[in-house]
């Protein structure tokens, strides 16, 4: 498998994603996101991680500082939960990372790899990240989406529903 460029996870759960999305509904739409952070209490390294996956996703935009409601985030929040899963689910097939590892999953008899493998393959395409954060956050996020599961006792992590 040729190795493409891949794109690193920020660090942020998808909880305080869906967070972000509420929070410019009841502001409009729009906000400035040094004034998220000081509302919240939070270091803007912090909230840039927040903003970073909410982008990830299609659900914000962040023009000049800015952080914009798109339509796809408005759809998300105005869907019921399986619908929320089913989005999330299509755009991180879109996501390079998620998509190598879909990929690579499905050359797998098993349709699953160990833990170890994963980290191995995570190390070599994002040099410059923590390859068991990156792998924390594929499987949070997949986890919801209903995308990838990780059996921690059989050491399995596995394409869910596919």
């Amino acid at each position: 498998m040729a190795v493409p460029s891949i794109t690193p996870l920020p660090d942020a759960g998808l909880t305080l994603v869906f967070g972000l999305l509420e929070l410019l509904e009841d502001r409009g739409g729009r906000e400035d996101g040094y004034k998220i952070a000081r509302d919240l209490n939070f270091k803007f390294g912090d909230l840039l991680k927040v903003m970073k996956a909410a982008e990830i996703l299609g659900f914000v935009s962040t023009p000049a500082g800015d952080v914009v409601l798109e339509p796809l985030g408005k759809q998300f929040l105005e869907a019921k939960i399986n619908e929320r899963k089913l989005m999330v689910r299509e755009q991180l097939k879109k996501h390079s990372l998620f998509n190598y590892f879909i990929r690579l999953l499905h050359g797998q008899e098993s349709k699953a790899l160990t833990k170890e493998v994963v980290l191995e393959h995570l190390a070599m395409l994002l040099p410059s990240e923590k390859p068991e954060r990156q792998f924390q956050t594929m499987v949070n996020w997949g986890r919801f989406a209903e995308l990838f599961g990780y059996n921690k006792d059989e050491d399995r992590f596995y394409l869910d529903n596919e």
